[in-house]
């Protein structure tokens, strides 16, 4: 059968998103937001959606109300789908729906946090979404949680902007729609160089701090979690030098526009593409 997308209302609705915290998260009961709570908030501006293959729910979605930039918007907390429903567009489609409910209510932005290092994650952000990011916040849940996902290198997170009636958002969501998204590689300079390590990890080297070019290239881990299992110290110098050139270049004045992945072989390389923010982003999206 289909999936199909509704919003969750009741307290019915809502008490599946317990059991998927655990599925996805393997929360213990202490991070898991309970549907008593979560059913307050979507009475009071926030919003859950959920995801079902026939009349089992395969993920969610679930925001809060929020206030960014001086106006009412919405931040995004969680978005949850199984294991084995990965890489079937559930989640995209969740936040295209979410999209849609938010423009019903005039509220034109929406925010969430993730991982820097998570590349897989972060294309879905940036590339198939058309959110940016300006800012970034360290160990925004602690240390760790009670989460295996979040063991071993802290909660660092970038804040994802999702300006929903942006003509950036506008066309890549119609163009994933209709299969037309696609664009030549991103020029600027490496602000990390990298070079391979003895098992074959890109390692780091110091991030160059002194550029100013008007695009520039930040690189990150392909497969971050292959590399924490391998090469746990690996992984750690991607994090400080990761952090140390995110703070530096968002206080200087960047944001990131895209990502950009490239093929070497059977290999990936994944960079931010980080520009010039000339204005505050709000004003140059209602110019």
């Amino acid at each position: 059968m289909p999936i199909t997308f509704k919003q969750l209302k009741t307290l019915e609705d809502l008490n599946p998103c317990e059991g998927l915290q655990e599925a996805v998260w393997e929360f213990n009961k202490n991070d898991i937001i309970p549907p008593r709570f979560m059913r307050v908030l979507c009475k009071h501006g926030g919003v859950a959606m959920g995801a079902f293959d026939d009349k089992t729910m395969i993920g969610f979605v679930f925001g809060v109300p929020a206030i960014h930039y001086g106006r009412p918007s919405q931040h995004s907390h969680m978005l949850a789908v199984l294991p084995e429903y990965r890489n079937h567009n559930v989640g995209y489609k969740l936040k295209t729906a979410q999209r849609e409910e938010a423009l019903n209510r005039n509220i034109d932005l929406i925010t969430w946090a993730f991982d820097p290092l998570q590349s897989k994650n972060a294309h879905l952000n940036i590339n198939k979404l058309g959110v940016i990011a300006c800012s970034y916040d360290i160990n925004l849940y602690g240390e760790e949680t009670s989460s295996k996902l979040h063991s071993g290198l802290g909660t660092d997170r970038l804040l994802a902007e999702w300006w929903l009636t942006s003509d950036k958002v506008k066309t890549i969501i119609d163009g994933y729609a209709h299969d037309t998204v696609g664009k030549p590689p991103a020029k600027g300079l490496n602000i990390n160089r990298t070079e391979h390590d003895k098992q074959g990890f890109l390692v780091p080297e110091e991030p160059d701090l002194s550029l100013t070019d008007e695009v520039l290239l930040l690189e990150i881990p392909a497969d971050i979690d292959e590399m924490k299992v391998s090469n746990i110290e690996a992984a750690h110098k991607w994090r400080e030098l990761i952090q140390k050139a995110f703070l530096h270049y968002f206080n200087t004045g960047y944001y990131v526009n895209s990502l950009q992945v490239e093929r070497e072989g059977n290999t990936r390389r994944v960079y931010y593409v980080l520009k010039r923010l000339t204005k505050p982003y709000i004003s140059m999206t209602y110019d």
